[in-house]
């Protein structure tokens, strides 16, 4: 039975026959996973033995399953730069559910299809159409299956996923991301989260990581919009391997092979088989991260601050990062004041709430955002006119936090977000053993280190060898 049965559309019929029809596919699923269908892993005639294949061009996404219990989703739109339509969203969170279920399956690749794009986001004119058209309801309804998918993907913990960022990796490609174990950055990598430019406001479960990214880097990300490209996203954490494009295919024949050989995959394996491909920059001349050195250390004193006119005036301040503040200044005097004062104050909630909370959160403040008037000005303006939108209220000045509190996070939705699995009540980063140590840990390292070269060993001891270590730590101490 195929795995991503055609969607009926977006109006009100297929929503109310959304969860009939949800459930039956996820049985199907299920069955299928229970069925003695294949030879046993390990066994000689199982070697690279193919399950199942299921795609339909118009669900966008093929799901393909090896009896070596390596499963993976492609996002196949590569003409629309992968992004993630509804449909897409269920065929994946119920695939990954049953997965989960399975005793066949150990781990998850998820890729797209091209040479442009990872996945460049949710495809958000179905939601701009209905808000238009006065369907608020219908709206907010289909945005739940994001939420609940970022969710699934977030608390996921025995079927370990493995994603391939190679190209661009944007809004909800990057929430579909980031919460995997293995997030592998390549040469063509570009990591964003632009919400702030159409009236809304980073989500794909944002508030719970940028929180926990190095000192205030994700704020800065989050607020500004601005693109990390290539190994920048291995060095800020959000990747925790970076690997060569044109060693992609052999990096997931190894992973394959791993599992015929020993009939199992654990996390330490995998990031020891993803280690093996890794970037050689562990020398001298290694590429600088561009948010590292003043850079980050302005980062740091000026998004401190708890307001965006204290921000504002610090970036005017900035001594020493002069070229950097300039820029900034320029990116954010672009952007929704509303959406920067929202995100500032998610941003701080988020840092002390768990996973499931903040996507919880997420969903009641996009509940307000899609039905107001910054969301349509910029969709509109970004998706059909292509002119600049025109923010109301204009600046920061004139936007009230207290009006955005009580309007966004003091009013409580009538129907709150329901999830399709349980899980997500941690509020540490389940997986940054995996990633590069921070900024803040290499500069605490390196005041108590007599010189760069003992910082240097100190951490590869400590991350057990980690690829890339010596170049970060070069980059980060080279001011």
């Amino acid at each position: 039975m195929p795995l991503n049965k055609k969607s009926s559309g977006t109006g009100s019929n297929s929503s109310l026959s959304y969860g009939a029809v949800a459930n039956q596919r996820l049985l199907a699923v299920q069955k299928r996973l229970v069925t003695p269908s294949s030879p046993s892993v390990g066994s000689p005639s199982s070697k690279d033995v193919f399950i199942s294949s299921s795609t339909a061009a118009d669900d966008g996404v093929v799901i393909t399953e090896h009896a070596s219990g390596i499963y993976e989703i492609l996002l196949n739109r590569p003409t629309k730069l992968n992004s993630i339509t509804f449909s897409m969203c269920d065929i994946i969170a119920e695939n990954l559910l049953a997965w989960e279920m399975s005793e066949v399956s150990k781990v998850v690749l998820i890729k797209g299809a091209g040479e442009k794009a990872f996945c460049a986001g949710g495809d958000i004119r179905d939601l701009v159409d209905l808000e238009l058209a006065g369907r608020h309801d219908e709206c907010i309804d289909l945005f739940k299956k994001h939420c609940r998918l970022n969710h699934v993907v977030g608390t996921r913990r025995k079927t370990c996923l493995i994603a391939i960022m190679d190209g661009i990796t944007m809004g909800g490609g990057v929430g579909l991301s980031i919460n995997a174990p293995f997030r592998i950055a390549t040469e063509n990598t570009v990591h964003a989260m632009p919400e702030c430019s159409i009236g809304h406001f980073p989500d794909a479960s944002a508030s719970f990581w940028y929180p926990r990214l190095d000192g205030y880097l994700g704020l800065y990300l989050g607020l500004t919009g601005h693109r990390l490209r290539g190994v920048d996203v291995f060095y800020a954490g959000i990747a925790t391997h970076y690997v060569s494009s044109k060693n992609l295919n052999k990096l997931e024949d190894a992973l394959k092979e791993l599992v015929r050989n020993n009939g199992t995959l654990e996390q330490d394996a995998i990031n020891a088989a993803i280690e093996q491909f890794y970037v050689d920059m562990d020398q001298e001349k290694a590429p600088m991260f561009s948010l590292g050195g003043d850079v980050y250390k302005a980062i740091n004193r000026c998004f401190q601050h708890d307001t965006m006119e204290e921000i504002v005036v610090a970036l005017k301040d900035e001594k020493i990062a002069t070229t950097w503040a300039k820029e900034t200044l320029d990116q954010l005097a672009n952007l929704s004041p509303t959406s920067l004062k929202l995100f500032l104050q998610l941003y701080h909630a988020g840092a002390s709430l768990s996973f499931t909370d903040c996507m919880k959160l997420e969903y009641q403040l996009t509940n307000q955002t899609l039905a107001g008037r910054e969301f349509k000005e910029g969709a509109r303006t970004t998706l059909i006119t292509r002119t600049a939108p025109k923010w109301d209220p204009p600046t920061v000045e004139t936007v009230n936090a207290s009006d955005i509190k009580h309007t966004y996070f003091d009013t409580l939705m009538d129907k709150p977000l329901t999830l399709l699995c349980e899980g997500g009540d941690n509020k540490d980063y389940p997986f940054a053993r995996f990633a590069l140590p921070q900024c803040s840990e290499i500069l605490n390292m390196a005041e108590r280190s007599s010189d760069r070269e003992s910082t240097i060993m100190q951490f590869i001891e400590k991350y057990n060898g980690k690829k890339g270590i010596k170049a970060k730590v070069i980059s980060v101490l080279s001011i």
